[in-house]
């Protein structure tokens, strides 16, 4: 099930993410004097714009990104927005055109103001123009540690020790219902009690269980605060019994000055397994193509195996992210949040053409050469990267939809 609240909120987050990422080149612009000329949420047809001071503010019709046009980006562009002037109001008629039966033109946009060469991107130093090319990703950084933080404090991080509260149930090796589905247990109870036992820990729990296999027992538990009984016949398995559930894990809240060194710490360790999951980027694409069948899960608490579905286009993550709510699992939604930004900030990065990270390549090449990297040449390279990206993010979502990645949470 997924719930059109989660979706939405994943929505609005996602498109945050994307206004702070523009925030962070626009700010820095115009922190070191640049001439920021447009400063748009999406792409495509302009739905709502205006303009204050020497910035255009808009909103376009695709929310799939967005753009800070900064003046003197490259060198081959005018005085002003030369990709984005009307420049047929620039040319003179040709025959045939105006007059009787002639094709009037359409009335030019507002003339750019010409930029001072001091407040142009490519005369400012090199590391004020490498701040901005990554003010982008860090950004995305930025908001995953908050997050990071906020789910420290506020939720609390598993220590590893599982509990007697259900997570999920799980059904046997043989695909038939487990004991706990049949006694109608489900994801949130707190089991108490077991044969007159008093349990309070996962382990008196199993050592409760020890002699139980194929006995009918009374199970005492926990819901929404009232205390509730059931009777079920334990599973055997190596002559102890089990019910058929993954126990929820212990969790830790950490206090909010002890949390910072913490969340700094959890995001470092996501971003470098999120560096390594791109190396892998091709091989886990295959297995997504060439995904199995989930195995069932078996264990005295249950425990079902998930398989690793590879990587997830942005309709998957959505419908993740939907589920996460419908199950009341905030603390993994924050975590989709948390992974889109380290992803989204780290892909940026990438030295390629047209990421932030391709021109900051190029401010390093300028650097160490003392040569400037002549655009015209890379622009054939930049389209087809974009190709490629536009037809990966196709794949993904017909992969999303055709073959989607079970939710692995339950």
């Amino acid at each position: 099930m997924t719930s059109l609240l989660g979706i939405t909120l994943f929505v609005l987050a996602l498109m945050l993410a994307i206004f702070l990422h523009e925030g962070g080149h626009f700010v820095t612009a115009k922190l070191f004097g640049m001439k920021v000329e447009r400063f748009f949420l999406g792409f495509g047809p302009t739905l709502w714009s205006f303009r204050r001071g020497e910035t255009e503010y808009g909103v376009k019709a695709f929310p799939l990104g967005g753009f800070c046009k900064i003046a003197g980006m490259s060198p081959y562009e005018s005085d002003g927005n030369f990709l984005e002037e009307d420049r047929s109001a620039r040319r003179q008629p040709a025959a045939g055109e105006g007059g009787a039966g002639g094709a009037v033109a359409a009335p030019p946009r507002r003339a750019s103001t010409p930029t001072e060469p001091s407040r142009q991107f490519r005369n400012k130093p090199a590391w004020q123009r490498a701040i901005v090319l990554a003010a982008g990703s860090f950004t995305h950084f930025i908001v995953a540690i908050l997050l990071t933080w906020m789910v420290l404090v506020a939720i609390g991080i598993g220590t590893g020790r599982a509990t007697t509260t259900i997570d999920r149930t799980v059904p046997l090796n043989q695909g038939s219902r487990s004991p706990a589905q049949e006694a109608g247990l489900r994801a949130g109870d707190r089991i108490v009690a077991v044969a007159g036992t008093e349990v309070a820990t996962f382990e008196e729990l199993r050592d409760a269980l020890a002699n139980k296999g194929g006995k009918s027992i009374r199970i005492d538990f926990v819901r929404d605060g009232q205390r509730r009984s059931t009777t079920v016949v334990a599973a055997k398995q190596d002559e102890r019994g089990f019910l058929g559930f993954q126990p929820s894990e212990e969790t830790r809240r950490i206090g909010v000055l002890a949390a910072i060194p913490e969340s700094v710490e959890l995001f470092w360790r996501t971003t470098v397994a999120t560096v390594k999951g791109l190396g892998g980027f091709v091989t886990g694409l295959a297995d997504r193509l060439n995904a199995p069948e989930p195995a069932p899960g078996a264990g005295a608490g249950g425990g079902g195996q998930v398989r690793d579905g590879g990587p997830i286009g942005i309709v998957g993550i959505t419908r993740l992210a939907g589920q996460a709510v419908a199950n009341n699992q905030w603390a993994i939604f924050v975590a989709i949040l948390i992974q889109l930004n380290i992803v989204v900030g780290v892909f940026n990065l990438l030295p390629l053409p047209p990421m932030d990270g391709g021109y900051l390549a190029f401010v390093v090449w300028q650097v160490v050469t003392r040569r400037e990297v002549d655009l015209r040449k890379v622009v054939p390279v930049a389209a087809l990267i974009v190709g490629l990206l536009v037809m990966l993010t196709v794949g993904l979502v017909w992969l999303d939809i055709t073959n989607p990645v079970p939710y692995p949470f339950r």
